[in-house]
């Protein structure tokens, strides 16, 4: 059993102590977020269990990752100690007790259970109104507001108010609030910036320091569920456009283990894809300089780097270069 120890303040350490039934080994991972705690580490389950110990100066939200991709939320805070369990045959059932803001989410996800996108949304915003001065409160609007391309600004914009009235100095949401504005540069519409990415060698390079009429940037991980399918969208959008000098495809990764990210990527040594990885996850500048908390993600630029298209819909790559590119898909 792995126990990790994050560095912090006396007096500011949590426990996690989780087990599942039905899954007795696998590598997991667990990130956050918040500020400047940010970070992402890796544990192994063994004989179905996991401890994980680390610091927290404030109730914030962890990530967990589980070897299928799936997240989970576990909210953690300064001296305490949590009790996770799952079912792996059901894992959107799993349960986190020892705190009020694990109990209110174990509430919402049993009240959403069997719910559509649509169903799930309109619960969320009810907890959010119902529940403003919690830290959930602030996860949901992130997840199932500012997070979902199907949610007007406004409405995202008047639950933020909400919140704000009852936290008006939550790091949290101050954090929220920054990543709002900072994302607004990958919007349609505005002109992405030029952060450094580290590539296979590590030596680093300017994500702009070459440009096609159209410039397809990608964001993915091996850990994340859809990392695949990513690869494959962005191979085959190789072959369809290969015979053109109109496409340039470029695949940041946010992979922490980079022999995993090696591996996956071993089969495109010449097919045209530009691959890059620090190793960094979210806490890599060239991820925050991007605006980027969540994978996957794809964005179409124009050669002055201005955004046409912005989309976590991994599948709707073919139809988008199709746009722009004006060929037909030869895919299924």
């Amino acid at each position: 059993m792995l126990a990790l120890t994050s560095c912090g303040q006396d007096g500011n350490s949590f426990r996690i102590r989780g087990s599942f039934s039905d899954m007795q080994a696998g590598q997991l991972y667990i990130y956050n977020l918040s500020g400047d705690e940010a970070r992402i580490d890796t544990l192994t389950l063994q004989a179905g269990r996991f401890l994980y110990r680390g610091q927290a100066s404030r109730v914030k939200p962890c990530i967990l990752v589980l070897p299928n991709g799936m997240e989970q939320v576990i909210f953690v805070g300064p001296g305490e100690d949590l009790t996770y369990t799952a079912t792996a045959n059901d894992l959107k059932s799993y349960t986190v007790k020892g705190s009020d803001e694990n109990h209110l989410m174990n509430q919402f996800r049993q009240d959403t259970y069997d719910q559509n996108p649509t169903e799930l949304t309109a619960t969320a915003r009810s907890y959010i109104q119902e529940h403003p001065h919690t830290q959930a409160a602030i996860y949901l609007l992130d997840q199932y507001f500012v997070q979902n391309e199907n949610v007007s600004a406004t409405e995202t914009t008047e639950l933020l108010r909400v919140i704000k009235q009852k936290q008006p100095h939550s790091h949290y949401l101050l954090d929220l609030e920054s990543k709002i504005a900072i994302a607004e540069q990958g919007q349609p519409g505005k002109t992405l910036p030029n952060p450094l990415l580290v590539q296979k060698d590590k030596t680093s390079t300017p994500l702009w320091h070459q440009t096609k009429e159209y410039n397809l940037i990608a964001l993915w991980s091996t850990w994340q569920s859809g990392g695949y399918d990513v690869l494959w969208k962005l191979r085959s959008a190789s072959g369809k456009y290969k015979d053109t000098d109109s496409l340039r495809i470029v695949a940041i990764s946010l992979d922490i283990q980079r022999y995993r990210w090696e591996d996956a990527i071993r089969p495109d040594t010449v097919n045209g894809i530009e691959h890059y990885c620090d190793g960094l996850a979210f806490e890599s500048p060239a991820i925050r300089h991007l605006g980027i908390d969540a994978v996957p993600l794809y964005l179409l630029t124009d050669k002055n780097h201005q955004v046409l298209e912005r989309s976590r819909d991994v599948q709707g790559i073919d139809k988008m270069l199709e746009k722009y590119l004006g060929k037909e898909s030869n895919t299924p």
